[in-house]
């Protein structure tokens, strides 16, 4: 599949978003623009897909894993949710396993980390030494809000995750989200809350543990859930990517 020896690997996120469009202006029809389609993600990520590339005058290149229909599919074929090491077998099998077999291993690899993500991109390059990264929007000083003005700027509409205040635009129900990430679910997705709660009684495997009181650290059910667990705004933005298991610390210790 390999065309050009640089890629962005476009997220419908606002930032990829961005660093697609500076990938263009330094390379032009040198890289190509790939994205993968998990079929867990809104279904508003399509038409964002679509007006970017308007934007761009470029096309995007979809990649799909054709074994699964969604993420939960995924974990069920699987019997597997994900550990304690931030391993899920979603992202390996709709998102890295595809970049893999896409031939961009020794490609120049473009991602949208923004300047708040300064560490984590050192954090990536370090498990990854014979990977060549670059982070236009670090390079340029840009943040996830100019990311967002940037594409309000462009009158380009965002995903409908953003305008429902989550702060990225991963699967509904990532089984990498807190506490406070779940009630928010519950409460805007509620059949997507159940169908995650269900797969967990299936499978006897669950998505959280307890932070508190004598059940601290075990592990619990979504149905366990109360509306008063978590602080969505103040747990750590979820990610879902190459270096998604090396942040789960980050999550633990909230």
């Amino acid at each position: 599949m390999k065309n050009n020896e640089a890629v962005v690997w476009f997220s419908c996120g606002a930032a990829s978003a961005v660093s697609g469009k500076y990938a263009i202006k330094k390379y032009g029809k040198d890289v190509d623009l790939l994205y993968c389609d998990t079929g867990g993600e809104h279904e508003s990520n399509m038409k964002f897909l679509k007006d970017c590339e308007k934007w761009y005058g470029r096309k995007i290149k979809i990649l799909k894993n054709h074994k699964y229909k969604d993420h939960l599919d995924v974990m069920r074929q699987h019997k597997f949710i994900t550990n304690v090491h931030g391993y899920a077998p979603c992202t390996h099998e709709l998102k890295m396993k595809l970049r893999q077999d896409a031939g961009y291993c020794d490609s120049i690899n473009i991602f949208g980390y923004t300047l708040e993500e300064t560490k984590r991109a050192k954090k990536l390059k370090e498990h990854n030494m014979d990977m060549i990264c670059e982070f236009p929007l670090i390079d340029n000083k840009i943040t996830k809000e100019d990311c967002l003005g940037m594409i309000w700027k462009s009158g380009i509409e965002l995903p409908f995750m953003y305008k429902l205040g989550y702060s990225h635009n991963n699967c509904i129900g990532c089984v990498k989200g807190g506490l406070g990430y779940w009630n928010k679910i519950k409460r805007d997705f509620p059949e997507h809350f159940k169908k995650m709660s269900d797969l967990e009684k299936e499978l006897g495997i669950t998505v959280l543990k307890h932070r508190s009181g004598e059940k601290k650290g075990e592990r619990m059910y979504l149905d366990e859930l109360q509306p008063d667990m978590g602080n969505y705004m103040q747990e750590p933005s979820i990610t879902c990517g190459i270096d998604c298991h090396m942040n789960l610390s980050d999550i633990d210790d909230n």
